[in-house]
């Protein structure tokens, strides 16, 4: 009969020896499941900026970029809503620049002088950063051609041809390494970026004093960003 199996479960039950948790298997858990993922730094919120100020900025941006595709890059153009003067980028994927910089410009041109000399600086630190063996292939010295007798004698050609040509070719090649090892003038660029777009190099001259306030990274930059790497200033 079932009966005594089903009261002594009963009794087992009610004396403790078989609880609720026993119904299920009890898998050790795994050291892995408990650990929690690395903490990211949240980044900072800021308040919105006006409707006007961003479309004004955005706009401008994305023409600039039409205007100057053999830079290689797209940035986001991206407004906050505070009255700092800053302007700043996060790699080549952003440019961040204040709604108190954008209202200090009295034209489009000015807002498009900042952000072309921000683009300037992301294109310079970009190309800066390249290995100077990726943008500079090895060249081969030219190939020794003799003719007749030219090597029996121990000094080489009788006319120093290949004299001549090995040293035009050592010449060239150290004026290659050289600019490679320079990196780009971000102010060219930018005056370059602002011309190109259709404003006028007067622009830029005009906003030089907003730039001097911003140009060495503020809190604000601080905190989204980090610390700045340097304070060196791009304007000239």
């Amino acid at each position: 009969m079932r009966i005594p199996c089903v009261l002594g479960a009963m009794i087992l039950v009610l004396s403790g020896c078989i609880g609720p948790e026993s119904q299920t298997a009890v898998v050790a858990p795994s050291p892995f499941l408990n650990q929690q993922a690395p903490a990211t730094r949240a980044r900072a919120s800021f308040a919105p900026p006006s409707t006007a100020v961003a479309a004004r900025v955005d706009t401008i941006g994305r023409n600039i970029l039409a205007a100057n595709e053999q830079a290689g890059i797209k940035p986001l153009f991206r407004t906050i809503g505070v009255t700092q003067l800053e302007i700043f980028h996060h790699g080549t994927s952003e440019v961040d620049i204040t709604e108190g910089l954008v209202k200090q410009c009295a034209s489009d041109g000015q807002l498009a002088a900042l952000l072309c000399q921000e683009l300037g600086k992301m294109v310079a630190e970009r190309e800066a950063s390249a290995d100077a063996k990726i943008k500079v292939p090895q060249a081969e010295p030219p190939m020794d051609v003799r003719v007749g007798h030219d090597g029996d004698s121990a000094y080489g050609a009788a006319d120093q041809t290949r004299m001549a040509e090995l040293a035009k070719f050592e010449q060239s090649h150290r004026r290659q390494a050289a600019s490679a090892a320079a990196a780009p003038d971000p102010v060219y660029l930018g005056r370059l970026y602002l011309t190109r777009a259709g404003f006028n190099d007067a622009d830029y001259t005009a906003v030089v004093p907003l730039l001097q306030t911003v140009s060495n990274g503020g809190k604000l930059e601080q905190q989204l960003t980090g610390p700045a790497p340097s304070s060196q200033s791009w304007v000239r």
